[in-house]
């Protein structure tokens, strides 16, 4: 019999499922509307959870690993998912009373940086940073193979450290200066549209910003080059706590490749401690698929 594990990711808006082998094989994948309600989420996921397992008869299942986008503690229970409308609910609890398989829990960027270092872009690294930068900046820390999630799950919340960057625009979680006002697509395209053309177009995204820098306006590439610098002066101080030996980036921003790359680690070289700096930058390569290997690895990469 293979032995096969579940990554389950519960986004705000769908829930992705895969059975991944042992080996690393993404065997089956669905995607599905995620509920609201608690009861109604959990039935819908054991369910098709019960539909792929009688797909692979050949198959023994010894768990399911769950990403959900808020703090989670003891791999079990989530603290609060804003976006879900959930308050101290135990997925653990919740999903292996309905499968009748192990569950483990952790936070789904925490997840994905999980799922890089086994299967993608840091395979083979157990001291790992990701940085997930789109329209908010977010990240997890590997830390000798295991996810850092600190005392009540908040570990790994990379896009909320105070750089000296725009230090007067606030983030969404209330505080000013974080690296997410900066870095994000959204701190991107609210630099650009302080200057022409971005501030005469109805629609900015940060591709436009990128393009613009690529053809050579010098306000684009201003901009694009102040939030670059802010993500490697970050990694640059979580190197020096966390030592990685791979800092990878990924998101929607990261599809800028090079252009992005080399300015994050030309600005990381700049600011980090010389002990610290023998880290290899690289682009994340599991995309929407990292927590799905993220969720299998808690129990394959032990």
């Amino acid at each position: 019999m293979k032995e096969v594990c579940f990554g389950v990711d519960i986004g705000g808006t769908t829930v992705k499922l895969g059975l991944v082998s042992r080996e690393g094989d993404l065997l089956d994948k669905r995607e599905f509307p995620t509920f609201r309600d608690v009861g109604a989420t959990f039935d819908d996921i054991a369910g098709h959870m019960r539909q792929v397992l009688d797909a692979f008869p050949d198959c023994v299942c010894v768990g399911a690993g769950v990403g959900v986008p808020g703090p989670v503690v003891g791999q079990c229970r989530v603290v609060h998912c804003a976006n879900l409308g959930w308050m101290d609910v135990d997925i653990a609890r919740e999903l292996s009373g309905r499968a009748d398989v192990p569950v483990r829990v952790a936070n789904d960027a925490n997840l994905a940086a999980l799922g890089e270092s086994w299967q993608g872009g840091g395979k083979g690294c157990r001291n790992l940073v990701l940085f997930t930068v789109g329209t908010g900046v977010g990240g997890g820390i590997i830390c000798d193979g295991r996810i850092i999630a600190g005392a009540s799950g908040g570990g790994g919340e990379v896009g909320h450290m105070p750089v000296p960057f725009h230090t007067d625009w606030q983030c969404g979680c209330g505080k000013q200066g974080c690296l997410e006002v900066t870095a994000s697509a959204t701190g991107i395209i609210r630099a650009a549209r302080q200057y022409s053309p971005f501030k005469e177009m109805d629609k900015v995204n940060a591709k436009d910003v990128y393009d613009a820098a690529a053809a050579g306006d010098q306000n684009a590439q201003a901009v694009v080059k102040e939030a670059a610098t802010a993500l490697g002066y970050a990694a640059a101080a979580v190197s020096c706590v966390v030592n990685p030996e791979v800092i990878l980036l990924g998101g929607g921003v990261s599809a800028a490749g090079s252009a992005l790359l080399d300015p994050v680690e030309a600005s990381f070289k700049a600011n980090v401690l010389d002990a610290c700096g023998n880290v290899r930058f690289a682009l994340a390569q599991l995309g929407n698929n990292a927590g799905i290997y993220g969720g299998a690895a808690l129990f394959f990469a032990e």
